[in-house]
């Protein structure tokens, strides 16, 4: 019909658009995963973000005046950083 929209025509399109993006998806988790600097990268967040909250302990314990807060602030940004790059270090 003219006036309807591809979704009410073949409700099997939603479903191949979704099916070739998670193709895609998946196409592309697999080329990230084989590529040789993941892994190290993966290792070096890891450790990172289980190492750098000791170093807030000595920040926070003098307080933190406006020189300690820029690099409090750095340090929760390089934490999570850290977190995002290291999460899926050794799921296997």
């Amino acid at each position: 019909m003219p006036g309807t929209t591809p979704f009410e025509n073949d409700g099997n399109a939603v479903a191949s658009r979704t099916t070739v993006g998670r193709r895609k998806l998946t196409a592309l988790h697999a080329k990230y995963s084989e590529h040789t600097l993941t892994t190290p990268i993966q290792f070096v967040g890891f450790w990172s973000a289980v190492a750098l909250p000791f170093l807030y302990v000595p920040l926070l314990m003098n307080g933190l005046a406006d020189a300690e807060l820029t690099v409090f602030l750095s340090l929760l940004v390089c934490h999570i950083v850290a977190l995002f790059a290291g999460h899926s270090y050794r799921q296997e």
